[in-house]
């Protein structure tokens, strides 16, 4: 009997510390999720207060299915006889009365200012109004303390009063309204090293959140440049399965309603993370990171070739988990899946999925990124 209560008091010993410890894991889970959902909240006040301010000025137009977005449509029609709008690779933004716009190419290197003037109008007044806006742009960041979103980018003074002659082009411009406008061109080319730069601005983010959720950090780089080229006022529209209108955001381009709520919630956070928490660089790329982390541990956790396990999980970022699992023939089962992913090896997994994921644009994304991670 006294051996019994020996070991009984040993055993409470032992387990107090461990029972310590998962009440501090529990707190800790707690506290993150905690930071989460109140970040989260600031960040859609903060939004929805500035929202529509922005739309009278630059902006990425998040709500593109909203009547707002509609009746700026309308309005860029009266004027432009070409539509243009922010894509994931392209930052476009319209003036006052969306008599100027510019446009932000980040794969092809460049920035275009429009400025429609009356007819006849003194070509360096209409130049000033695009200087005007250059300067603008030029302080214009992501996130307060971050630097502006073109810094060294452009090929041009950032002070500069006057642009070199072989920037403007002149025309006359007849809008769809009837109404014939003096129209100034203006092309600046990006540095040669451009997309060097924004990758290098995003590194130690992607070092410091890849360490964390050990996820390659070369990979999710080749990600990042292949999703949105570095631009972090990236957005992409698409046609939801069941005939809505959907949106990817930012850096890593996730999308609220999938895998950036597959990553939120893995985080403590509630529901979909909004558009403003996605285009904040930082939380951006951990969350993007967060859900490569769970393509490589938790649907393809049981793939045993470390090469084979990036092939699917880069595959399935792109289309996600349950599409990949389609590619090899027992519907949308990723756990049937597995064993057929096993059973090859990298060269033939690589070709398999080439040749048999159900989308043309998940195949070619694939490629992409796999190319790329050598570049990092």
């Amino acid at each position: 009997m006294r051996l019994a209560v020996i070991l009984l008091l040993a055993l409470s010993g032992a387990a107090a510390p461990l029972f310590g410890q998962q009440e501090t894991w529990e707190q800790q889970k707690q506290q993150e999720k905690n930071r989460w959902e109140e970040r989260n909240r600031r960040e859609k006040e903060a939004w929805d207060k500035q929202r529509e301010a922005e739309r009278l000025h630059w902006q990425d137009m998040i709500e593109r299915e909203s009547s707002a977005w509609n009746a700026h449509v309308e309005a860029v029609k009266k004027k432009w006889q070409d539509l243009k709008f922010s894509d994931v690779r392209v930052w476009v933004g319209y003036g006052e009365n969306e008599s100027s716009r510019f446009q932000a190419d980040f794969e092809n290197g460049n920035l275009k200012i429009e400025v429609l003037g009356e007819k006849g109008e003194d070509p360096g007044t209409l130049q000033q109004r695009a200087i005007a806006i250059l300067h603008q742009l030029l302080r214009e960041r992501a996130r307060p303390n971050e630097p502006p979103i073109l810094d060294n980018q452009l090929e041009i003074d950032p002070n500069v009063s006057r642009l070199p002659p072989g920037y403007v082009d002149i025309r006359s411009h007849l809008a769809p309204n009837g109404h014939t406008y003096e129209k100034m061109d203006i092309t600046i080319p990006f540095r040669q090293d451009h997309l060097r730069t924004r990758a290098q601005r995003v590194a130690p983010l992607v070092r410091q959140f890849a360490q964390k959720y050990n996820v390659n950090p070369k990979l999710v780089m080749a990600v990042i440049h292949t999703e949105s080229s570095f631009n972090p006022r990236a957005i992409s529209t698409f046609r939801r399965s069941g005939g809505g209108v959907g949106h990817a955001y930012g850096l890593m381009q996730l999308v609220p309603f999938s895998g950036g709520k597959e990553a939120y919630e893995f985080l403590g956070g509630r529901g979909e993370p909004s558009p403003a928490l996605l285009f904040d660089p930082p939380a951006n790329i951990e969350l993007g990171i967060v859900y490569l982390h769970k393509l490589e541990y938790h649907y393809f956790g049981a793939v045993g070739e470390a090469l084979n396990r990036q092939y699917v999980m880069t595959a399935g970022y792109n289309t996600g988990p349950y599409n990949v699992a389609r590619a090899f023939g027992g519907g949308r089962n990723v756990s049937a899946a597995i064993p057929a992913i096993n059973a090859l090896p990298p060269p033939r997994l690589y070709q398999h999925l080439l040749y048999n994921l159900p989308y043309w644009e998940t195949r070619d994304y694939l490629q992409k990124v796999i190319r790329r991670i050598n570049l990092y």
